[in-house]
């Protein structure tokens, strides 16, 4: 048999036309590469597997329900988002045995894909099919974009929610406007999307995304001059479609809680945090205004580097022209000067709140990296001094790193010797230290990927074949991201998760022994041990599962012994314990009294 492959007929998706869905699948890889990786040991993702697992059980998909745990803490619409998934991955049965990482996070990481898109989309439509392509790339594997899309927490769908609303903002009324400024314009169809996403946004983790689409809508009225806009964007309409779609489950919830979710949720949850009068969170305290700045910075790396390089490159003609921009990018410094400067204002802050700002940020770096490649200086003719340079550097941390000294910062942080890391950075920092030692060959394996991909960047720069030169680029950040989430992660996970400890535990308990949680309140180990706890001791309490700071004096009581430890420096470090006059359960297995 004689076949023949002609590659002319598949030379049509390598075209131009087709940026935007290589892009795509770009952001896929970054997204989905080992999201399934086993534990759910990050901040609200035993939260959201523990809701969603009630919600299903129960019937009740109104009531967010975590016995002892906070409630009302967050509306709904993140665990519906969740509840199909989760189901699929057989959330109901026994979790242990479950494939409930999958289920928990896919509507995260689908919600970033959706993001990725929308912003590719809004980047073609303002300055064209490349930059649309580009500002994929780099909002997907910007740092905290690319960790949040893989967690199954709120912000990730949040995100969608302000990018939809701001894209249908554009599309739907301002690119028609900015078009045609001295027509009446009014907005068309599509601004009902907006309306739409922003009821979405609602539901998903309460006024956050209104308040930030009418702060961009009063500075674009303010800039571009016209008041008139707040009336031809169909507020009446529009609001209703709103009001219909995200107040239904508002007015329930507050009625069956009769008026707690109001209390906890509106009051103490955003009014107290966001003023920190009244606020017992970190003691009321109210955070630098400064504190965003470093934060956004290291979170869009690699690519907050190209942004302030492109900047530096183009500030002589950007103020030559006395800041003479286009409207349309007005419109993405809005958005992101107006958010920015809300969430500075904000007593409390977090690195997450401000990632609604990241698709914005991501297309005026995607322009500017764009525009960088088209009229890119001649390259100084010893970049090799450039690429020996980056390798020595590499050949230097890894020295370095085998003579123990990242390992030894890392521990003393755990220990908390020192307060510029946290402790678990500092944990990390030892963990991700001992398994590079640990599997040498690879990483020497990977840095050498990675020099070649830097040489081929650099040879392409200098041949002045700019789309080659950047598709070298992604392939390079591309790298780097799978060999963190496809070698590293698992290897320091273990270390994180409380799976595998809840495994040997339920050997020790009867299936419906009761647990008491004392010190600490892991909620992946409450999801996962799937047994009957409380809070609060009693004379009938047998088995305890205590935190770190309390299971040590327990045992030197005397009263309790300890069955069961989390590994050596473990994150969440925690023990299993018996009264030491309890009988052992019925179900209590002869393997477990052995060990």
């Amino acid at each position: 048999m004689n076949i023949k492959f002609n590659l002319s007929k598949f030379s049509g998706v390598f075209s131009p036309g087709y940026a935007m869905y290589w892009a795509m699948l770009f952001a896929f890889a970054i997204m989905f590469l080992n999201l399934g990786t086993e534990g759910i040991f990050a901040a609200q993702e035993g939260r959201t597997a523990i809701i969603t697992r009630n919600m299903l059980l129960s019937g009740n998909y109104v009531d967010m329900t975590v016995e002892h745990g906070i409630p009302y803490e967050k509306p709904a619409g993140h665990y519906w988002l969740c509840l199909l998934p989760a189901k699929l991955c057989g959330i109901e049965g026994d979790p242990l045995y479950s494939r409930a990482e999958w289920g928990v996070r896919l509507p995260s990481a689908l919600g970033a894909l959706l993001c990725c898109w929308l912003c590719g989309r809004l980047a073609g439509r303002i300055y064209g099919e490349r930059e649309g392509a580009v500002s994929i790339v780099i909002l997907s594997s910007m740092a905290t974009f690319a960790t949040l899309g893989r967690l199954a927490r709120i912000d990730m769908l949040l995100t969608a929610s302000i990018m939809g609303a701001n894209y249908f903002l554009f599309t739907g009324y301002l690119e028609e406007k900015i078009r045609n400024p001295e027509q009446k314009i009014t907005a068309n169809f599509q601004i009902y999307g907006f309306y739409l996403m922003l009821a979405a946004g609602m539901l998903l983790k309460g006024t956050l995304p209104v308040l930030l689409a009418g702060i961009t809508i009063l500075l674009c009225m303010i800039f571009f001059h016209d008041w008139k806009m707040i009336r031809q964007i169909r507020p009446f309409s529009g609001g209703l479609l709103f009001m219909l779609v995200a107040m239904p489950w508002y007015v329930l919830a507050n009625i069956r809680s009769e008026g707690a979710f109001f209390d906890e949720f509106i009051i103490n949850q955003n009014l107290r945090r966001f003023t920190g009068i009244g606020s017992t969170y970190r003691g009321g305290e109210r955070m630098s205004y400064f504190y965003y700045f470093p934060k956004m910075f290291a979170g869009m790396l690699p690519w907050s580097l190209a942004g302030a390089a492109a900047l530096a490159v183009f500030a002589k003609k950007i103020f030559h022209r006395t800041l003479k921009l286009r409207k349309e990018t007005i419109f993405l410094l809005l958005w992101f000067a107006g958010g920015f400067i809300f969430f500075s204002l904000s007593a409390l802050k977090r690195g997450d709140y401000v990632l609604g700002l990241y698709p914005p940020a991501a297309i005026l770096i995607a322009r500017s990296t764009v525009m960088f490649f088209d009229r890119a200086p001649e390259l100084w003719n010893r970049w090799r001094i450039i690429l020996w340079s980056i390798g020595g550097v590499l050949a230097a941390a890894l020295l370095i790193n085998l003579s123990g000294i990242f390992i030894a910062i890392g521990e003393k942080n755990a220990a908390r010797e020192w307060s510029f890391m946290s402790r678990r950075d500092g944990m990390s920092m030892a963990m991700i230290s001992s398994f590079i030692n640990e599997h040498l060959l690879l990483t020497i394996a990977a840095a050498a990927v990675f020099l070649l991909l830097i040489y081929g960047f650099f040879r392409c720069l200098e041949k002045r074949q700019m789309g080659k030169s950047f598709i070298f680029l992604a392939f390079l950040v591309l790298i780097l991201f799978s060999s963190y989430h496809g070698i590293i992660q698992p290897g320091i996970d273990k270390n994180k998760t409380v799976k595998p400890f809840v495994r040997e535990a339920r050997r020790y308990l009867g299936e419906n022994e009761k647990v008491l949680y004392i010190g600490d309140f892991n909620t992946e180990m409450i999801f996962f041990l799937n047994r009957p706890y409380d809070v609060k001791m009693d004379d009938t309490t047998r088995f305890l599962i205590s935190g770190e700071a309390t299971f040590q004096p327990l045992a030197d009581s005397g009263d309790w012994e300890i069955l069961l430890r989390t590994g050596k420096d473990h994150q969440y470090p925690a023990a299993l314990m018996k009264r030491r006059q309890a009988e052992p359960p019925p179900e209590y297995s002869a393997s477990a009294q052995q060990k």
